[in-house]
């Protein structure tokens, strides 16, 4: 009988023990924010990146198609995910048409480490190496 009652008494958790668990888990989600925002931060940029290269590229391809479509139109149809993000569209024929992504705005302030884009890019030079 008595072991029986000792076992009853042994059920559960510790206020200790609980404590030590709840101090694990603050430690794990504090470690896990600033990763998970940093993360976010890229996804963000890049789906701003796939966006406005898209409409670069949808740009081109109705100039090319209709002569008189004037290059730059539906400019403010780009979604940007990137708080404060801008593009800047320059050029009204083919050869001079540029879309400039900047993820900070025209803010010199580079506090996430992204660079400003600009479509189409320069091809990178192709001298031979002897």
């Amino acid at each position: 009988m008595k072991s029986i009652l000792k076992r009853k008494n042994k059920k559960g958790f510790t206020l200790m023990e609980m404590l030590i668990v709840i101090g694990i888990i603050a430690v794990l989600v504090a470690i896990a924010i600033p990763t998970f925002s940093s993360a976010q931060k890229k996804a963000k940029y890049t789906a701003d990146l796939a966006n406005v290269r898209s409409y670069y590229a949808e740009q081109v391809s109705k100039k090319m198609v209709d002569d008189t479509y004037v290059l730059g139109t539906d400019k403010d149809k780009v979604k940007l995910q990137m708080k404060g993000a801008s593009i800047t569209v320059t050029g009204t024929i083919a050869e001079e048409f540029e879309v400039v992504y900047d993820p900070n705005g025209g803010s010199t302030a580079d506090e996430a480490g992204f660079p400003s884009v600009t479509f189409p890019t320069k091809a990178a030079s192709t001298t031979p190496t002897t």
